[in-house]
């Protein structure tokens, strides 16, 4: 499932990893964020055919962009797998995941990586991540941290709200 939307933020301009990239590195470090490939996980499987007719390369010229940015650690790539997952991806305010339905989605699509490499490294820091600490707890949190939507109602329910048309099922 590929994405509509893809933030990039402006500070990447100021990363020294990405800065030691020359202009192969940069491009590919930028496709593999952006890319049609790529989805709330932050890991994508490009094959490397799609990757040199996408970007018009050679195949020389992709090996050598991809060491580039293994070696800058800015992507942890498996090539059995041809899977890519760009580190840091759950840092960036547009990755991170907004309430419990959308880090369900996630966590599904992490859940499908075959690289187990990759597959562990993504869930690690999905689950540093604000609303993967509140959808899926450690067994070693407190039992005092629950979500919201788990307690259950605490104000009682007044008499005017039970006599009300709604709860009358529409009648008067």
């Amino acid at each position: 499932m590929s994405r509509d939307f893809a933030p990039l933020s402006p500070s990447i301009w100021a990363s020294p990893a990405f800065l030691s990239l020359d202009g192969d590195g940069r491009q590919l470090h930028l496709y593999f964020i952006s890319s049609p490939h790529q989805n709330s996980s932050g890991c994508c499987r490009v094959r490397e055919g799609y990757v040199m007719a996408d970007l018009k390369w050679r195949a020389d010229q992709y090996q050598a962009a991809l060491a580039s940015i293994i070696a800058a650690d800015l992507v942890l790539h498996d090539p059995r797998t041809e899977e890519s997952y760009v580190k840091k991806w759950f840092k960036h305010k547009g990755n991170i995941p907004t309430n419990k339905d959308h880090a369900k989605g996630t966590m599904k699509i992490i859940s499908n990586i075959d690289s187990d490499d990759i597959r562990e490294l993504a869930e690690a820091d999905f689950l540093e991540t604000e609303w993967g600490r509140k959808t899926f707890p450690s067994p070693d949190q407190k039992q005092e941290e629950k979500a919201p939507w788990d307690d259950p109602v605490v104000q009682p329910i007044t008499s005017a709200l039970a006599s009300s048309r709604l709860m009358r099922g529409g009648r008067l």
